[in-house]
């Protein structure tokens, strides 16, 4: 599109020794040829802008939408992450907490030991 339809850019037919060219198929290219030439080249080189900023468009949107998906990953991850965290500290705290009971009550029965061998010492 770029560089026209002129004659050594675009032939109107190739031919080997295999095939044989038809009148027809020559009228056709003929034909196609001089509806391209009738578009000017300011034409051309505007359609073919446009059609670059629409696929640059779409590009751009599939990378959003890719970046969109990843950041979501991200946070759900970080989410479950937080969640398995409250978790453990809560684990941890019921944990403490039952560690200190049980020294809470070795202490007393210790204590209350203590006591019966005084009492019967005395």
């Amino acid at each position: 599109m770029i560089f026209g339809t002129r004659e050594n850019i675009t032939p109107s037919f190739l031919a080997n020794k295999l095939t044989s060219v038809t009148e027809e198929e020559t009228e056709t290219k003929k034909e196609n040829c001089k509806k391209q030439k009738g578009k000017n080249n300011v034409e051309v080189m505007s359609m073919a802008i446009v059609e670059m900023n629409q696929s640059r468009e779409r590009i751009w949107e599939q990378k959003m939408m890719l970046e969109k998906e990843k950041l979501e990953k991200s946070h759900e991850l970080e989410r479950e992450r937080i969640a398995a965290e409250k978790e453990k500290w809560a684990y941890e705290k019921e944990k403490a907490k039952a560690e200190r009971e049980q020294a809470k009550m070795e202490f007393e029965l210790r204590m209350k030991e203590l006591e019966l061998k005084y009492q019967k010492k005395d």
